[in-house]
């Protein structure tokens, strides 16, 4: 790169770094709280709440990244036509190509990284979304246990706790298990946890007492313990991890779905399409690295208003990325959509490209009907479609 594109190369990767801080921390954070129930209702620890929460982000930055792209290249341009520094270029002479440069080399980053994102990253931070989901619902104290409340957990077996701590100690225990028909025993302790291990899953109990009472003779006992280990296996669910969606598969079982599995077996094109959606993510950053070069490129005065070619920018590269999406959920159903996931992205980057190697100025002064008219004869010029005018003046 030259100086003047590396300057320019510079100050959007920092207008993009900046962007995609700010829009990744709002949006995991506005999808965190959402997970708030996990300490709220479930009674797991801060711990857990952040790793669920985590497995969350990549996700999040498959969709931010490019926005902030967009948002980067947008603010890039339009400060050098604020500073007078776009004057400086177009009156030097200079291509709109030299803006050009450092927006596409801002897009291949971020397609590489939406590429790795969508492809490798956020299918396997899904896979372990669904597997700690399952193992915390699939755990008999969260899943089951109510403080305040007695819970018929089994065959006569009677589950209270008075409270349940943040970090998951539970306090005020009391179990009554009359499973064995001669003798019916009552646990009471002032507090416990669970603890899982490859053995089992147990409830340890400390400083309490057991109360035993045999049906045969009507004889009591009492035994008092400072620590007891309550066996909880049997109560733990014993089914597997559900069935992954498209979403959650990796690229490579994509690529090569097993026929029997019971998924794709109910929607195999769903399959198909989260592949190529996949594939086709990145170009969708190319695209939003071009567009604002297209758009903004060109020195303008604050009197021909900028800022609704700014608002129109967001506008379509909105309206091509929705859809994208529209053309993915359909692609499910009519495999014939597949290319389409493809040539929407592909056609629109090279109308900018188109608009940028022309020098085509997008005004607001103008209007729209004009606008397209203007556009679409310049693509005429190009390629020599319609009519030529007459040499000479003859008719």
């Amino acid at each position: 790169m030259k100086l003047i594109e590396r300057y320019i190369f510079k100050r959007m990767f920092a207008a993009f770094l900046l962007s995609l801080c700010g829009l990744s921390g709002t949006v995991w954070l506005s999808q965190a709280l959402r997970e708030l129930d996990l300490i709220t209702s479930k009674g797991q620890n801060f711990v857990t709440f952040f790793r669920v929460s985590s497995l969350i982000f990549p996700g999040l930055l498959l969709i931010v990244c490019p926005v902030a792209l967009l948002i980067g290249a947008i603010y890039t341009f339009n400060q050098l036509n604020a500073d007078s520094e776009l004057v400086v270029i177009n009156a030097s002479g200079a291509s709109q190509t030299r803006l050009l440069k450092p927006a596409l080399a801002m897009g291949l980053i971020t397609a590489i990284i939406v590429g790795s994102m969508s492809l490798y990253l956020v299918p396997r931070s899904l896979q372990a979304f669904r597997g700690l989901l399952t193992g915390i619902n699939a755990d008999l104290i969260t899943s089951f246990v109510r403080e305040g409340q007695f819970m018929e957990l089994g065959n006569r077996l009677v589950f209270h706790v008075k409270d349940r701590k943040p970090d998951g100690t539970l306090e005020g225990i009391f179990i009554q298990d009359g499973r064995q028909p001669d003798q019916t025993s009552v646990y009471i302790a002032n507090r416990g946890a669970v603890l899982k291990n490859p053995l089992g899953t147990f409830l340890i109990m400390q400083n309490g007492t057991i109360q035993q009472k045999s049906e045969t003779n009507h004889s009591m006992s009492i035994i008092e313990f400072e620590s007891y280990a309550f066996d909880l296996s049997t109560f733990g669910s014993r089914n597997s991890l559900p069935d992954y969606t498209a979403s959650e598969r990796s690229t490579a079982y994509l690529l090569a779905p097993n026929p029997n599995d019971p998924e794709y077996q109910k929607r195999p094109g769903a399959f198909l399409s989260e592949l190529h959606d996949r594939l086709a993510a990145p170009l969708y950053a190319l695209f939003f690295a071009i567009l604002p070069v297209a758009a903004l490129g060109q020195a303008q005065t604050t009197r021909q208003g900028r800022g609704i070619v700014i608002l129109g920018t967001i506008a379509v590269a909105t309206g091509v990325r929705i859809g994208g999406l529209i053309l993915a959920s359909l692609a499910a159903s009519d495999s014939r959509l597949i290319p389409a996931l493809y040539a929407l992205p592909i056609a629109f980057i090279l109308l900018s490209l188109f608009a940028v190697y022309s020098s085509f100025r997008f005004s607001a002064s103008d209007s729209i009907g004009s606008m397209v008219t203007e556009f679409v004869q310049r693509i005429a010029n190009r390629f020599r479609i319609g009519p030529r005018p007459s040499a000479g003046g003859r008719t």
